[in-house]
């Protein structure tokens, strides 16, 4: 029982983890039209949005790979099952 929940423990984390850094990344959204606006043309403009875009590629994706690995973890520590612990309790 301790290894179960340790283990949707660590899925929690995971998935706490992963949601903040998902709540707490800038709208690039938000960036982009900033930047468009700034910008003198359209070449320029996509430029600074291609920009803006690549930086933020691997902190999302870092978010989301904590946010499937806590649910992931997490569902498995829900289905794991307990027989494999009590038979070896009784040894």
């Amino acid at each position: 029982m301790k290894k179960k929940l340790t283990v949707i423990l660590f899925g929690l984390m995971s998935l706490g983890i992963g949601l903040l850094l998902l709540h707490l990344s800038p709208d690039p959204m938000a960036e982009n039209l900033e930047l468009a606006r700034e910008a003198s043309n359209a070449q320029e403009a996509a430029a600074a949005i291609s920009a803006n875009n690549k930086k933020d590629v691997v902190y999302s994706t870092v978010a989301h790979l904590f946010v499937g690995i806590g649910f992931g973890v997490t569902g498995y520590g829900v289905f794991m099952s307990g027989k494999k612990e009590n038979s070896e309790e009784k040894s």
